[in-house]
């Protein structure tokens, strides 16, 4: 870009000292030519600027999402066969790794959503907020009415 610029100056400083008739046709013509080749070279270094600038915020987007994608989410294994399903809080505690996940339809949205299988033993209806609509959904609704 740099570069641009001083061969600019250098054909800008040509014309000074080759004295171009202004008043000549031929001799408007170079100097509008010139003004407006030096506008351009002004807009392409603002340009570079500003993508030089997009490129270091893409970066530290890409390092953040990086950093988030490390802490909650556990790396896939390749040695188990099944979808591995994640934490929400991203913890990485030996007994998380045990927790299994049931998956039941929200009656209203109709939206997929994951309950800790733990809430399907037990006796007590458990309310689970759905992500989507944020409709409660009752698990186990059929043991409390079966009592």
């Amino acid at each position: 870009m740099q570069d641009l610029k001083e061969r600019m100056a250098y054909i800008m400083g040509l014309t000074a000292g080759l004295n171009v008739d202004q008043n000549s046709a031929e001799g408007r013509i170079l100097i509008e030519v010139l003004d407006l080749l030096d506008d351009v070279i002004r807009s392409l270094d603002t340009i570079h600027v500003q993508q030089n600038d997009l490129e270091e915020y893409v970066a530290a987007i890409d390092e953040d999402l990086t950093d988030l994608e490390n802490d909650f989410y556990d790396e896939y294994n390749e040695e188990e066969d099944d979808v591995q399903l994640y934490s929400v809080y991203g913890s990485t505690e030996a007994e998380d790794d045990d927790v299994e996940y049931l998956e039941i339809e929200c009656p209203n949205c109709k939206q997929m959503v994951f309950v800790d299988s733990d809430l399907f033993e037990a006796d007590d209806v458990a309310e689970v907020l759905c992500p989507e609509c944020n409709e409660t959904i009752l698990v186990n609704e059929d043991v409390s009415m079966s009592t």
